[in-house]
Order: structure tokens, then sequence, then C-alpha cells
């Protein structure tokens, strides 16, 4: 029996349509189609070829293109609109959605909506539906003002409408009021992954209901981490059937692609993940879990916290490798955080000075900001935690203030609250310490720095048992984990007397770092290695001159007077001046 079900796929659909076209026509009809197949030849057809579009159907002054990546869409639109000489004005609509295919054609809604968009587009304008404008942001150098939703004829549900400008130099007013330059907006551009359900190996129904369990845990996992953005597998689901995980990443403009694998036997299950580059087919990050069937609910908690964290930092390890060969002075705004962040984890005064740089470039281009003024606020944290000399005066006073007003427009921020745990904890005020870091994790149970955060209120807060299980924990839950994290690992080791342990934990750590000397004096200490303390305490005096135990909050902090006497006592033991 025949199969006349039609057949479906998503797409980026480009309308375009001439401005005035019937008025030209009846003004000087010979001219305006001259014009016109003048400028199909020598602008439309190479630029849809450029971008690797197809052109579906021309109507007379109109076209219908299909793309298989929005940005290729977006792209063609502005290299369309800006290849005339004015004679032949064009609007445009672009959408991402569900088409019919029949033969070379293409139906349904997901048509209709870009060819009502291109009729809302200013003469030489383009715009986008919310869907296509998700999948542009922050990939292009233009800006998108945002027109509200619309009700489009004949489209049932309003659409939230996308003018795209593409003037580097103009800024533009946003729905809120507010000026928004395009320098600014891309002083924080966090990568765009798509999950994909994860496969089951196999005919076993357990390895199908593991791998079904698997995906929707780690897309509700993934959805609260703020460093990149996700593209759900149930949304892409079709496009991921019609042509394969890398195309469809491709074309939803996703930068990686997160997959997986379930088998499953004798009670046991081996699950397999990636984390593939979709532009090169590389693989950046992958791991073999194997794991007990005894307690499902707690593998799927233990095998999404791990996947989702240390995913985390091995896309921002990558996006590091990637402009590691950039000079400073050739760094976009974006990659200017990313290199911060870079210097930032190596937690040592002249790295915390360059990245301090890097945040005041990305801040002075997009004061309101979330992430650039964070981060500045950080390099002033470890300056006041590691004793060095303050860049200014007031930096716990001004980075308090800082994040309070950031809290108040971004209150749902695990990061806010991570930091300004360690900031309050720094005040003295302990229990709202504490109280930030829990609702750290609280926002994102499942982020390996937010288990630090509570970890370190926890021991600065006098329970080193309780710190060293978050601390613990997130180590094991992400293998990417920064160096610098193992100091406080080791602190908590110290309070517990297993300072052997937390010597081992440093010797991986580097040497150089004068904080990571620090610790490594305490648990020199602590073991009874005091002649080689001494040698340690001189190397750190060597590299910090003005180092003092009353400047340094990683030992004026602590909650406990007898917790402060301790780290003290230590300290001087090995030379360290007060």
């Amino acid at each position: 029996m025949e199969n006349n079900k039609p057949t479906r796929r998503l797409a980026a659909i480009l309308a375009a349509d001439v401005v005035g076209y019937s008025r030209m026509m009846g003004e000087d009809e010979a001219g305006t189609l001259a014009r016109l197949k003048g400028f199909e030849r020598n602008v439309i057809e190479p630029t849809v070829t450029n971008h690797s579009g197809r052109i579906v159907k021309k109507m007379g002054d109109g076209y219908l293109v299909e793309f298989q990546s929005v940005v290729s869409a977006v792209e063609c639109a502005i290299s369309w609109q800006n290849g005339g000489d004015g004679t032949v004005p064009f609007r445009i609509g672009i959408n991402l959605g569900d088409v019919i295919v029949e033969d070379d054609d293409l139906f349904g809604e997901g048509v209709n909506v870009a060819a009502r968009l291109e009729a809302l587009a200013d003469p030489g304008g383009v715009c986008l539906s919310e869907d296509a404008w998700r999948q542009a942001k922050g990939k292009l150098k233009a800006q998108f003002e945002d027109l509200g939703s619309k009700q489009l004829k004949n489209i049932a549900e309003p659409v939230r409408v996308y003018r795209l400008v593409t003037d580097e130099r103009t800024a533009v007013e946003t729905s809120q009021g507010s000026t928004v330059s395009n320098e600014a907006q891309l002083s924080w551009r966090g990568p765009v992954i798509l999950l994909t359900p994860f496969r089951h190996l196999g005919s076993s129904s357990e390895a199908e209901s593991l791998a079904s369990g698997l995906t929707e845990t780690l897309a509700a996992a993934l959805a609260h981490f703020e460093e990149f953005e996700l593209i759900d597998p149930g949304s892409a689901s079709q496009a991921i059937g019609s042509h394969g995980t890398l195309d469809a990443g491709r074309m939803l403009g996703a930068e990686y692609v997160l997959e997986g694998s379930v088998q499953v036997a004798s009670q046991k299950a081996r699950i397999g993940v990636q984390l593939i580059e979709a532009a090169s087919g590389q693989r950046v990050w992958s791991d073999t879990l194997d794991r007990s069937l005894d307690d499902v609910f707690e593998l799927q908690d233990d095998v999404t916290a791990f996947v989702a964290s240390t995913m985390s930092d091995a896309v921002g390890q990558e996006q590091a490798k990637a402009i590691s060969g950039k000079p400073d002075s050739d760094l976009e705004l974006h990659e200017h955080m990313v290199r911060g962040l870079q210097l930032l984890h190596r937690a040592n005064r002249k790295d915390n000075e360059a990245a301090r740089a890097h945040f005041e470039k990305a801040q002075r281009a997009d004061p309101d900001g979330l992430f650039p003024t964070l981060c500045l606020c950080w390099t002033y944290a470890l300056e006041l935690g590691n004793g060095w000399p303050l860049s200014r005066d007031d930096a716990l006073e001004f980075s308090v203030s800082q994040l309070r007003d950031l809290m108040r427009r971004h209150p749902r921020s695990g990061h806010i609250h991570r930091l300004m745990s360690r900031l309050l904890i720094f005040e003295g005020d302990h229990a709202q310490g504490v109280a930030h870091a829990e609702r750290a994790l609280e926002l994102n149970p499942y982020h390996s720095d937010m288990m630090i955060a509570l970890g370190m209120a926890r021991l600065w807060n006098g329970q080193p048992d309780e710190a060293m299980v978050q601390l613990e924990r997130a180590f094991s839950t992400n293998t990417y984990v920064p160096e610098v994290f193992k100091l406080f690992l080791s602190l908590a080791y110290f309070f517990l007397g297993r300072c052997e342990e937390a010597l081992r934990l440093l010797s991986s750590s580097e040497g150089g770092a004068s904080n990571t000397r620090l610790y490594r004096v305490l648990n020199l200490v602590g073991a009874d290695h005091v002649a080689e303390a001494e040698r340690e305490a001189q190397l750190l005096l060597d590299e910090n001159p003005e180092f003092s135990l009353a400047r340094t909050q990683t030992v004026n902090s602590f909650k406990r007077e007898e917790d402060r006497e301790r780290l003290k006592a230590a300290l001087r033991k090995a030379g360290l001046p007060d």
C-alpha cells in the first residue's frame, strides 16, 4: 500500500519580495524586469550559493529560499540587502520552522511565517521570528531589535519578531528602551550546545529506559547552567532524525553536540558520552562510566552531575584553546572574557592582574553585563583571600555593592550567590555566607563550582567534615575542576589531621604559585616537616615580599578563633610574619 504521509523537515526559510514592484512595473516595465533579472543573476543566485542555500521557487518579484542553518540564512540576507544599488529594494523575512516537502517545493506554517515576517520588514530590512533569532543571536556582527509579539495573518499563535540591524557602528534602542551597542552585545557569548537523545545499544528494555531517563534528566540539568545555551533534544528530534546529529547541530546553530549511549548487562550499566565540535566533527571530550543498576535514580543523578559539570569546564577549556595563538590586541570582546577566565583560574598574582585587564575591557563595553562585572569582582576576591596588594582600597565594599546590584537584575544566577558567599565571609557574616552558598547550589545542584562554594563556606564556618564532603564530591563530579580548588580541599584535610594526604593532593598543583605555597606550608607543618615548611615559606616571601598574616583573609576570615589561631601558629612556625 502506498504511503501518502507527507515528508516533513526542519528548515531555515528566507522569504524575499521586491518593495513597490507593481508601481515600478507600471512606470517602467522593461527597465524594472531588466534590473530585477540583473540583480538575481549578479547578487541573489551567487549569494544563495555561497551560503549553501537553495532557491525553492521564484514568484514574479518574490523568492523562497531554504537553508540548513539560520546563521547562513541571515548572512545571506545581509549580503543580499547590501548587494544592490537601491533600485530594486527588498524586504526579507526569516523563520526556523517545520515544513512539508512535496517534490522540490516547500509548504506549511514554517513557510507561511517567513512570508508574513517579510511583509513586516522595512525596505532594505530583515525580520526574524523568535525561533530564528535564538539560533542567530551572538553569532553574527549584527544586532537585533525586539519588536514584540505580533499577530500574523492566518497564523494561529502570536510570533515574537526581531528586526536585524547590521550597521556595526550604530546603537539601537531595545524594547526596554536602553541603548545597546554591538560591541557590548558580544562581551559575553556562551556557546550553543545540542543535546541529542542517548542511544541504547542492544535490545534490553532496561537500556532503553535508562537512555530515555538520562536524556531527560541531563536536559533538565544542563538548563541550570549559565555558561552556555542548550538546544533541547525534544525540539531538535525531527532535525536529528532527518539529518543526523552533526548536520542537525550545524543547521540549528550549535557549536557543540553532546551525545551518549547506554549498554546494560548483568545488573551493570556502561554509559558512554562524548562532546563533539559541530563544525569540524572533532571530539572535544569523552568518557565511559560503569555503574551498578541497584538504584537507577541514584545512577541517573550521579551520571547527570558528572556529565553536566565536566562538560561545562571542557567547553571552557576548548574555547581557551581555540584562541591560544591570538595576541590580546586581536581578541574580540567575548574572547577577552574567555582569556580572562583562563588567567583567573591560575590564581596567582601576575595572572590575576592580567585577567582584570581583560574583564575591565569587557565591562567598559558592557557595563550592565553579568559576567564582566562578576569576573572583575572575582579578581578582587583573590587579592583579599591571598593577601596580595589590593588594586583598590575599597575592594571588598566595592565588590559587595556590585554583586548586590547584579543580584537585583539576575536573581537566579548561582555564580553571583557563589561569590557573594565568599565576600560576606570576608566581612565576617558567616551565616549569610553559608546561606548564599546554599542558594548557589540550589540554583544549580549539578555544578561543581557551586559544590565547592558550599564546601568553602562550611569550612570557614568551622565545619571541616561537612566541607570535605562537598569538596570531594566536586572533584568526583568533574574531571576538569580547576587546580586552584585543590587548595581548599587541602585546607579541609589540614583541619582534619590528614596533612600527608593534603600534601599528595598539592603535589600535582602549580608549585610556583604563592597561594599554593601557603597551603603547602600549613600542611608541611601539620605533618611535622618543619624544615621543608621553612624553605617553602621563604619562597613564598621571595615571590610576595609584602605578605603578612594580618592581610590574608584566607587566615583571618575563619569564624572560630581556635581555627584562626591554629592556622597562624602553623604559619608562624614556618617563619611567616604577622
